[in-house]
């Protein structure tokens, strides 16, 4: 068990550092119109930090700052949910429902928050004294609940692959390969977590394996795509591709995802 809760907490380290830089990325874009902006930018290293002590010393020290720091994170992601969606009905003809269409497609991604709610949920789980999570893990073992946890991660992360592809006019069709096969993902993921059998430790290994693929592919595609833009990866080009062109740590949340998945089916298989 202590093995692993020190990968979750090592997962969600990774996934903290590497979506903060997309985070950074996009609010260095939008201007920091709002001074909200400054908050998960600010926030996410300081969790990313207590989480990296955290795994370092396998949960000895920094596990209780980690864990408030992780119950943060999840406020910051509520409140950042909400203040996206106030971001899209503030802009001009919302009244309207094609402009409001609009706005939400150009827009303050309105699901993108969420992927930060579910690290902190994920630091929270790794870092719970067993004394608590001792009543609930006996009714539900911790890779039922990992299960659990990635299908319930992956409808807000397939919906912003979805709308960000969409808006890119699929140019590749392999834009499609998220959109398309992360639902089935999910919803082996789903049902393997009301189930024991070995068929479901299967599923939700094959689910996990192919979640982690996916962001690998997704990475080396965006990647490609900046080096595709006009000066590519040269010094006063670099900037500019880097903020309007494909989010490159963005598909990386998938392997945080997959490899946390993945870690729990690994702790089963070793009984």
């Amino acid at each position: 068990m202590r093995r692993l809760r020190t990968q979750m907490a090592v997962i969600t380290t990774a996934s903290t550092a590497l979506l903060w830089v997309d985070n950074l990325s996009e609010h260095y874009r939008g201007g920091f119109q709002r001074k909200l902006m400054y908050v998960p930018v600010v926030a996410n290293p300081v969790v990313a930090a207590a989480g990296a002590v955290t795994a370092v010393t396998g949960g000895r020290r920094g596990a209780r700052l980690f864990g408030l720091l992780s119950g943060a994170q999840t406020l910051i992601a509520t409140v950042g949910f909400i203040e996206h969606q106030r971001g899209i009905l503030n802009r001009p003809g919302h009244h309207q429902p094609r402009q409001l269409l609009f706005n939400a497609w150009y827009g303050p991604p309105s699901a993108a928050p969420l992927q930060y709610l579910g690290l902190g949920l994920m630091g929270l789980m790794a870092t719970v004294p067993p004394s608590a999570a001792a009543p609930v893990l006996a009714r539900i073992p911790i890779h039922r609940l990992m299960r659990a946890f990635s299908a319930l991660n992956i409808p807000p992360l397939w919906g912003e692959i979805g709308y960000l592809h969409a808006r890119g006019a699929f140019q590749n069709p392999a834009q499609w390969l998220p959109v398309l096969t992360l639902p089935v993902a999910g919803a082996m993921s789903a049902l393997a977590a009301i189930s024991e059998a070995d068929t479901a430790h299967k599923a939700a290994t094959a689910a996990s394996g192919w979640t982690a693929l996916l962001g690998v592919l997704g990475t080396g595609f965006h990647l490609y795509g900046l080096h595709r833009r006009y000066g590519g990866y040269r010094r006063g080009s670099f900037l500019f591709n880097w903020l309007n062109g494909p989010p490159a740590p963005a598909p990386l949340q998938m392997v945080g995802l997959g490899l946390a998945g993945l870690a729990a089916e690994r702790a089963v298989s070793r009984g």
